[in-house]
């Protein structure tokens, strides 16, 4: 099926949800799409994963993969630079690579694309489906190189949330077709004198710096996450029909990043959601795209739901992200299970805590960063600075500043004091939820796992057996009885009683 040339009746009726870093890996999208479904993987901070993965001996043989890139000489430099054969030794923090600009040098966005395309190409090897990738809107200095180098890997869908990607879609075929691309930035510029203020402030990317001879390449299908009808309404008004090609419609219920609540009223730092916060799906489906529905419905009753209002499925990543081919380490995953079963572990709604300004949905796992004596004790940091956002100085230069870094530093900066309280370093806390936490004085940084309000209802494992695969979440979806008493741990005998 081409990736941009599809009938709604070709699409499947399940896609796996693209989770934090590396929690929608290329193992689980892999097996998501064998099974006739679509797999994503996570195109956040992948530049970071691949080099820790290559500084522990490379499990996972990104080296073999790289040998295909058509970069020879960057792929040849992430091998010589962070490939270590014995593998770190216990504590040894890992070497990291430099901070992504927002005035990128052209070595860093080749980096950026040869390592996604080393993740889309594991998801996509021994099978024909679908797979895709998702990104923030939110991170647009790290957009344009990921979609190019899952592009140069055949990736068939790209969805982005966390904002409005309507830049994004007009760049997608700009760069299928090897031209330059270019994404508008909204920087602060309160500290510098209008004569050195530019117009506009762009993060630009030319195919020609990546690749001595950029091909021409097929368009990947474009899906926005979004939670408005009125904002896929305003996108299907000012885009062109080949720019979208359907809608992700995700509710507040859903983990990770969520939109902020349109009443804009919080309890303390939970938000509250109200009617105004649910979107009209008959004005989706009156544009006349395909569209799946997001947040609280990975369920049979909830793809049920879906068909019967006209979406073509549902979009789940709650479940998934708990299924032994995602990212999480498998102690940690029978952990959240265990305790999502037992009740200890809970799913808080945290407005504060993301650098992002977006509310953000927690696990309350003990030995966490979720426990605030653990946020508090914790140095402030930022050396992987995936969440700054930009600012022009007195200088009239392009940097960077994030609310969750050391507070002298961001007022230096020029940022308000007030917007650090309460933020928590995500870039940190996700490596380390995947098994790959940078180490300090010999101590690894702590995870913060999150997850939709699904899972305070989860269907599969049990306290006995705190384990599940991505087959056994598609089963239940589809409503399969058998396979769900499998997953939840009884046995049969062989008559099937």
């Amino acid at each position: 099926m081409p990736r941009n040339d599809f009938k709604q009746s070709d699409l499947p009726s399940i896609i796996q949800g693209g989770m934090g870093i590396g929690v929608s890996s290329w193992r689980l999208a892999r097996t998501v799409a064998q099974r006739g479904e679509l797999g994503v993987i996570s195109g956040t901070s992948i530049d970071s994963v691949v080099v820790r993965e290559l500084q522990d001996g490379d499990p996972h043989g990104r080296r073999q993969v790289l040998q295909s890139y058509p970069d020879e000489d960057i792929a040849d430099h992430l091998i010589d630079r962070f490939y270590n054969p014995e593998g770190r030794s216990e504590h040894e923090p890992y070497d990291l690579l430099p901070i992504h600009q927002f005035t990128p040098r052209p070595k860093s966005q080749r980096i950026l694309a040869a390592a996604t395309y080393t993740e889309v190409q594991l998801a996509k090897e021994g099978h024909d489906g679908l797979v895709g990738m998702n990104l923030l809107a939110k991170l647009k200095r790290y957009s344009l190189p990921c979609i190019y180098g899952a592009m140069l890997a055949g990736v068939d869908f790209v969805f982005i949330g966390a904002g409005i990607p309507m830049e994004e879609a007009k760049q997608i075929p700009k760069l299928a077709a090897g031209e330059p691309a270019s994404l508008r930035l909204d920087p602060d510029t309160s500290q510098a004198d209008d004569d050195v203020l530019k117009d506009t402030y762009t993060y630009d990317l030319d195919p020609a710096d990546v690749l001595s001879d950029p091909p021409s390449l097929a368009r990947p299908a474009f899906f926005p996450i979004i939670s408005s009808d009125s904002l896929a309404r305003i996108m299907d008004a000012k885009l062109p029909d080949e720019h979208v090609d359907g809608w992700i419609i995700e509710g507040p219920v859903a983990g990770g990043h969520n939109a902020p609540p349109r009443n804009k009223r919080y309890d303390g730092d939970t938000p509250i959601y109200d009617e105004k916060d649910v979107a009209d799906l008959g004005r989706i489906r009156d544009l006349g795209k395909p569209f799946y529905l997001a947040g609280g419905y990975g369920s049979p009753e909830g793809l049920q739901y879906a068909t019967n209002v006209g979406a073509t499925g549902i979009q789940v990543g709650s479940l998934f992200s708990l299924a032994e081919e995602s990212g999480y380490p498998e102690n940690m995953t029978k952990r959240l299970i265990r305790g999502l079963h037992t009740g200890d572990v809970s799913v808080d709604t945290d407005g504060r805590v993301s650098p992002t300004g977006f509310p953000f949905k927690v696990l309350t796992l003990s030995g966490t960063h979720a426990e605030d004596e653990n946020d508090q004790r914790r140095t402030r940091i930022c050396d992987l600075g995936y969440l700054r956002e930009p600012y022009v100085d007195e200088k009239g230069r392009l940097l960077g500043r994030c609310p969750a870094e050391p507070v002298d530093d961001y007022v230096r900066k020029g940022g308000d004091e007030e917007a650090t309280k309460g933020r928590g370093c995500l870039c940190n806390a996700l490596m380390a939820n995947i098994g790959l936490p940078q180490y300090r004085d010999g101590s690894p940084e702590l995870p913060l796992y999150t997850g939709g309000d699904a899972l305070l209802n989860l269907p599969l494992g049990s306290v006995a057996n705190p384990s599940y695969d991505a087959g056994d979440v598609l089963a239940y979806l589809y409503g399969d009885t058998p396979a769900l008493a499998h997953a939840m741990g009884e046995t049969k005998d062989e008559t099937g009683t």
